[in-house]
């Protein structure tokens, strides 16, 4: 750590927004405080809960900004929030006389600040009265620039329940709803009909639907609000948190049952809740990976082609009876559970791997548990279950394709992370897999969802999964029924009351994810 006298303080803070409007003589006089502090890549600047006793303006380099995930715990580990760069500052709340709430820690050598003292900048405030409305206005500008964003995008889009003129509302809950696409609308819409029914006279719900998936660029859009609700392919990292905190979100509601686009230290470190709707219709999912399956092993897709065509040949379409074979099913989760009941009805038999195994499901005939080895090989179908996890991502692998059948079936509904797409191709241009049903795809985040009928498609290992006939890839549709529709919107729902209107925190909510 270097401390010295700047030459350009001045310049730079002329060109800040961090004091804005004060005359030249004002400037030199916070310039003349100001001192230069020159921070080695890992020194820190702040640690969390330390009092407030410099104002940090950076001037280059770069800053990142880390939380403790449990803040009652001094020795909780830390999760990285937000990177600070040139232009911005750190140790505002020496304003108010409040403990820093992050740890700063310095990630570029040669990070350089300018340094302004607690007890100088209060000498300043007395010499300047202004100076103190002065940086309010510097530190409120980002939030006018949310409001301003928010203020033209919802003009356009009408709340769906709208107050009434003789109304007495006393608390207004406000959603953001993210990644909104037309098939929700009929289901959701009602869902929020039913819960503004059930609130008390004097609550209100309103709900603003955007179409743009939550990311970096359109978190802003949230400003305003105490809930933000998710799908999966919405990006709820660090960085994305960190800016909806700012802006008072308390919940973080998903419309699915997988978390894994959520940073959920990072969540319990800025104590946003995070709940789900952990399973809308396990039937829905478990009755579409058994159609893949069927349809990939009687050939339906290209025999409906051919007839289309009119060709009437059964060269090439040669099927396998599924009863009598054996059937491996990774994830013993509920959609796990019922696609293991669609198999024993064909009559199968089943062997299933679960790191948590399943007490009831072990007491099922015909049914057994087994180690992931044992199950490759011993199946003619698998089809995956498993949650995304940093142990279950790409746990079909090139190695673990090896251990399976010649002639195998693929079955994956769950989450497109859990296969190496390359691994698998490969697999399937040696005939090792005989077929593939992918319902997801591991850079489906770009994909999936939108309309690029009439766009160049850049992603190639797409492309080359749809060259291969005996390959079926459909976008992330088994959850679509209208009863799972139904349950996404009543539970994502019944998720907003418990936390905004019955005050539920952490633990106490039903389906918290954290």
């Amino acid at each position: 750590m270097i401390v010295g006298s700047a030459n350009n303080t001045l310049s730079v803070l002329e060109h800040s927004a961090l004091f804005p409007g004060l005359d030249e003589t004002q400037l030199k006089s916070v310039a003349q405080e100001m001192q230069l502090q020159t921070f080695s890549s890992g020194e820190t600047l702040y640690k969390e809960g330390d009092q407030a006793s410099y104002l940090f303006l950076i001037t280059s380099g770069s800053v990142d900004v880390f939380k403790r995930v449990d803040a009652e715990n001094p020795t909780s580990e830390n999760v990285k929030l937000i990177t600070l760069g040139a232009g911005e500052y750190v140790g505002e709340s020496m304003v108010s006389n409040l403990p820093i709430n992050a740890t700063i820690i310095a990630s570029q050598d040669n990070t350089s600040t300018l340094r302004l003292e607690h007890d100088k900048f209060s000498a300043l405030l007395k010499q300047h009265p202004s100076l103190m409305e002065s940086l309010l206005k510097g530190l409120s500008h980002q939030l006018r620039t949310f409001r301003t964003v928010l203020t033209s995008t919802l003009a356009k889009r009408p709340s769906v329940i709208a107050p009434t003129a003789t109304s007495t509302v006393a608390k207004v809950i406000q959603v953001a709803v993210f990644d909104f696409m037309k098939h929700e609308k009929v289901s959701f819409e009602s869902a929020v009909a039913n819960l503004q029914d059930s609130l008390p006279d004097d609550t209100q719900v309103q709900v603003r639907y955007f179409e743009p998936k939550l990311d970096a660029s359109t978190a802003r859009l949230a400003a305003g609000c105490q809930v933000v609700c998710i799908f999966v392919n919405d990006t709820a990292s660090a960085e994305v948190l960190t800016l909806l905190k700012t802006m008072g979100v308390q919940l973080l509601a998903l419309r699915c049952a997988g978390f894994d686009m959520v940073d959920l230290k990072a969540a319990k470190a800025l104590d946003i809740d995070v709940a789900r709707v952990p399973a809308y219709s396990p039937y829905a999912v478990a009755e579409f990976a058994a159609a893949l399956a069927m349809g990939l092993n009687r050939k339906i897709v290209p025999a409906s082609l051919r007839v289309h065509q009119g060709n009437f040949s059964l060269a090439g379409l040669v099927g396998f009876d599924f009863h009598g074979k054996t059937v491996g099913v990774i994830g013993t989760g509920k959609i796990g559970q019922c696609f293991i009941k669609i198999m024993l009805g064909f009559g199968c038999k089943v062997v299933c791997y679960d790191a948590y195994p399943s007490k009831e499901v072990a007491t099922w005939e015909n049914v057994s548990y087994v180690t992931l080895d044992e199950l490759y090989a011993q199946s003619r179908i698998i089809s995956l279950h498993a949650p995304l996890l940093p142990e279950t991502k790409h746990m079909i692998n090139a190695e673990s394709l090896a251990k399976m059948q010649k002639g195998v079936v693929l079955i994956n509904t769950s989450r497109g992370g859990l296969v190496h797409t390359q691994s698998l191709i490969d697999a399937l241009k040696r005939g090792h897999v005989s077929a593939a049903g992918l319902d997801v795809y591991e850079n489906e985040k770009s994909l999936f969802f939108e309309d690029h009928s009439l766009t160049i498609m850049e992603d190639d290992s797409y492309v080359r999964l749809m060259s291969f006939p005996n390959v079926i890839v459909t976008g992330h549709q088994a959850f679509l029924t209208e009863e799972a529709l139904e349950k996404i919107g009543s539970v994502t729902m019944e998720n907003i009351r418990q936390r905004c209107v019955d005050g539920k925190r952490g633990k106490e909510l039903e389906n918290v994810v954290l």
